[in-house]
């Protein structure tokens, strides 16, 4: 059975063996040399910076046949998270489409109840079913006003006519506004709320372990393997910065809505469905695509880079080196739905190939979609190969991979996935 033991009190070793804080890995093993001599040590300090080395505990080998002393090191996660994104990808998709042949039946009956088009006219279009979703909204609305009003009538007036005043404004800007715009906008306020949470100090530990994903887990077993699989999906509506968030939140107003545009436009073909909502189709597009991406990044580390890192740990005369340091640290916590924006970006740019976009930082000048698309996943691309720490260059192709190939495919999966859960054909 192992056992944990300082080192100083070995008497098999004549040095301390010190390990950076940052570098402590459980189960492993030791070694009768000492790591690096007191001069060595000093270059350590210097290389390692505001990191202190101290003295830790290090577990070794029991008996003979009890372990090899590496049962604790990270093992590679691969099947587990894929399984979680093609189950919740896919139920997603699933239970989008069958929600827009439910709502699409509701607003067909609602709006052609005693009408000609059951003698042989042709069907409502998708606009007239918007449009009469739009009157039933705002006569809702002034319902919820009225109802406003008295219920909060034992407010002073400065207060209630405000609040009131408010309520309007934002009722009219969504029956006026496209779906396409509305639909970003609620995305934007959910990581909004997200990135307020991380400011509250006490709920920062529970941010951290729940809307971070890492890809490397250490310890904790099948159990906690299963739970990380789960931030693979909320670190995608995770910003901790608000820099972050703000980047994000203006390439998915713009981009997120030009995609749910090409999403909306009918299919070349005669086999489209009637639709009173396209929202789902996007939102199920917008989670597969960000569950693609982080499960892309996922998967690289564990099958690329960790095998990497285990043999530089499980080298004893590199335990605690800079270089087995900085291995360990290249594999961060990463958050953010740049991946899923990178798909809705690269299906823009195949959808509308004459539109034009500015650089954030220079509006007033506009190059082709095509150009810039290129040009940023060439800029991954060099990054991933010269190992640049600051992005996550594999999630972001990830996701500009997801985006070209929905945008070849994505249409027609849709449509027949609402046509098995019993969608019909515009007549």
């Amino acid at each position: 059975m192992p056992t944990l033991r300082p080192i100083a009190s070995s008497s098999r070793l004549t040095k301390r063996l010190v390990c950076p804080r940052a570098a402590l890995v459980p189960n492993l093993p030791t070694t009768p040399r000492s790591c690096f001599s007191s001069n060595r040590l000093s270059t350590q300090r210097q290389a390692l910076g505001r990191i202190i080395p101290r003295r830790i505990a290090v577990r070794i080998s029991g008996p003979a046949g009890a372990g090899d002393g590496y049962d604790d090191l990270p093992r590679a996660s691969i099947w587990r998270p894929i399984v979680f994104c093609l189950g919740l990808g896919g139920g997603a998709y699933v239970i989008a489409a069958q929600w827009t042949n439910h709502d699409t039946s509701k607003w067909m009956e609602r709006f052609g109840a005693g009408r000609t088009w059951r003698w042989g006219q042709a069907a409502p279009s998708d606009r007239e079913l918007l449009q009469a979703q739009r009157v039933q909204a705002a006569q809702e609305g002034q319902a919820t006003v009225n109802t406003l009003r008295t219920r909060l009538s034992f407010l002073p007036q400065f207060i209630l006519v405000p609040i009131l005043r408010i309520y309007v404004i934002t009722k009219n800007y969504a029956l006026n506004s496209p779906p396409s715009q509305v639909t970003q906008l609620g995305l934007i306020s959910v990581m909004g709320t997200v990135f307020l949470a991380w400011k509250i100090r006490r709920l920062e530990p529970f941010m951290k372990r729940w809307f971070t994903h890492r890809p490397v887990v250490l310890g904790g077993g099948v159990k906690r393997e299963w739970a990380n699989t789960v931030t693979l999906f909320t670190s995608v509506i995770s910003h901790q910065s608000l820099p972050h968030l703000a980047f994000n939140s203006l390439a998915l107003y713009g981009f997120g809505s030009a995609a749910y545009a090409y999403l909306v436009s009918p299919l070349p073909t005669s086999t489209s469905l009637p639709s009173s909502t396209h929202t789902p189709h996007f939102l199920a597009f917008l989670l597969a695509a960000g569950l693609f991406s982080s499960l892309s990044s996922h998967l690289w580390t564990n099958i690329f880079r960790l095998p990497r890192l285990l043999t530089t740990l499980r080298s004893p005369a590199r335990i605690s080196s800079a270089e087995a340091l900085a291995a360990h640290q290249s594999i961060l916590p990463s958050l953010g739905a740049s991946g899923a924006i990178y798909a809705a970006l690269t299906m823009t740019a195949m959808a509308f190939p004459d539109s034009h976009v500015s650089l954030i930082f220079l509006p007033f000048v506009s190059i082709p979609i095509g150009l810039g698309v290129s040009g940023m996943v060439a800029l991954d691309l060099l990054g991933l190969i010269r190992g640049w720490r600051m992005f996550d260059h594999v999630a972001h192709l990830g996701g500009a991979l997801f985006g070209v190939i929905y945008y070849k495919y994505g249409r027609e999966l849709w449509t027949w996935t609402r046509r098995q859960l019993g969608g019909v054909l515009r007549t």
